[in-house]
């Protein structure tokens, strides 16, 4: 049988540059934009309080991680008030010492009217693990009218003891940026983090004894993803009552298979997978742990009545996904974009009736652990390009199921020969681990459909 190659190219991919932000370590407490630390009224014990966390110092709104919890008792947020000059921790409690007479006057006016509120620091005053704020229940106050000074006898609370109600946003975290080359950036507000995987050459990716072999002469993955959401949490019920993520998502996958089928196969999905990138999880302590996960998988659909000897090259771009996953009502999860452009390639030395359809998908995964444990749930979306390729032999008696792709009438007839049909399917799926799973995004493009002699 005569070699027969042929190659169709809807899109050529450019070199990009990459900037990977994967290192969420550095969090810490600064003062939410909300607060204006002049203002008299933070002095107040109030029952809504925001706590924020950027990594550095920074207190743009785009760059923080926002907590609005609403507590079971008042609460003041000792950072937020500008008429504090000092905090400091002793074995008897917490010492505050105000800037002048006025504000502790002010003080003493309105904290005794409490039977009992909260105070939380910011992990400056030494009297938590840096990066921690400490929650602190008021038991007794003395005051030092002398120094301008309060002691407060607290009881040490963990966060879920003292909450009704967890409302967090994730904005914007940006890390360090290391430069490398045929990569794809991000530079926007949302959690960022980027990934890439090349496969050693003439590397066999999935195989069946004796008869079956796939090799991939090349690939390359490469891939970057933006991530914002919210999510709120009930306490006393323990019941999370929303939580979704916006996941902006492009990628480029460089993939060139040889499958090589001494024998008749019947159909099967193979799979293979080359790596796995974890970002560092985005952990504030005592409120929740978000651990992102990028995965990547090489997988094929194949099944022949007879030898094969086929070779699929596919690259493919996506620039522009955009999805927005509801955990708790599948329903309002949706997708836009997701423009894919390719670049094909397929050479066919020996056919049988059959089909050889290589696949790459790349997943997005946002692993949530609420208050250390008191809720967890895991979800995301995988993108998978396919390159479907089915082979007819004229008059093949027997027929193989071929890959679910194929969905347009076929415009030649081989009689003495074989025909060759190529489509690009596109799909995104979105899931929720044991709760559901939804398509959002799924296309078919035809690309060839071709008759070649022996």
């Amino acid at each position: 049988m005569r070699f027969t190659p042929y190659l169709t190219c809807f899109a050529s991919l450019a070199a990009t540059a990459i900037g990977a932000w994967n290192n969420f370590t550095d969090l810490r407490p600064v003062l939410a934009p909300r607060y204006d630390v002049n203002k008299n009224s933070n002095m107040m014990p109030v029952k809504n309080i925001s706590l924020y966390y950027t990594l550095g110092n920074s207190i743009d709104p785009l760059n923080s991680i926002n907590i609005d919890l609403l507590t079971k008792k008042p609460a003041i947020l000792l950072e937020a008030m500008g008429s504090v000059r000092q905090v400091a921790c002793t074995p008897d409690g917490l010492t505050i010492a105000f800037n002048g007479t006025s504000a502790f006057n002010r003080a003493l006016a309105i904290w005794p009217l409490y039977d009992t509120f909260y105070l939380v620091t910011n992990g400056l005053e030494g009297c938590d693990v840096q990066g921690q704020r400490g929650l602190y229940e008021v038991t007794f106050l003395i005051w030092e009218d002398v120094t301008n000074t309060v002691i407060a006898r607290v009881t040490k609370r963990n966060l879920a003891s003292v909450t009704d109600s967890m409302h967090v946003t994730f904005s914007h975290i940006q890390g360090t940026m290391q430069n490398s080359t045929r990569n794809i950036t991000f530079d926007e507000p949302g959690i960022n983090f980027a990934s890439n995987f090349s496969l050693p050459k003439d590397q066999e990716i999935f195989s069946q004894a004796p008869s079956f072999t796939a090799t991939a002469q090349d690939g390359y993955l490469s891939d970057a993803a933006i991530v914002r959401g919210f999510f709120s949490y009930d306490v006393p019920s323990a019941q999370l009552q929303n939580l979704w993520f916006d996941i902006d998502a492009a990628f480029i996958g460089d993939l060139s298979v040889i499958f090589n089928l001494s024998a008749p196969l019947d159909n099967n999905n193979y799979l293979f997978s080359p790596g796995e990138f974890f970002p560092s999880a985005i952990h504030v302590p005592e409120a929740f742990n978000l651990k992102p996960t990028l995965r990547w998988a090489v997988g094929a659909d194949v099944g022949a009545v007879g030898p094969i000897y086929h070779n699929s090259n596919i690259t493919t771009e996506i620039n522009d996904g955009h999805a927005h996953i509801d955990f708790v009502n599948a329903d309002n999860s949706h997708a836009v974009g997701w423009s894919p452009r390719l670049a094909s390639a397929v050479e066919t030395a020996e056919a049988a009736t059959g089909h050889a359809s290589p696949f790459i998908d790349f997943t997005i995964e946002l692993a949530l652990d609420v208050m250390d444990g008191l809720y967890n749930t895991t979800g995301g979306i995988t993108a998978r390009p396919q390159f479907v390729n089915e082979l007819n032999v004229a008059q093949s008696q027997t027929r193989v199921r071929k890959a679910n792709r194929m969905i347009w009438p076929r415009n030649v007839t081989c009689t003495n020969g074989f025909e060759l049909r190529s489509a690009f399917n596109f799909s995104v799926n979105a899931y929720v681990a044991g709760s559901w799973e939804k398509t959002l995004y799924n296309t078919t493009v035809p690309i060839a459909d071709e008759c070649y002699r022996f």
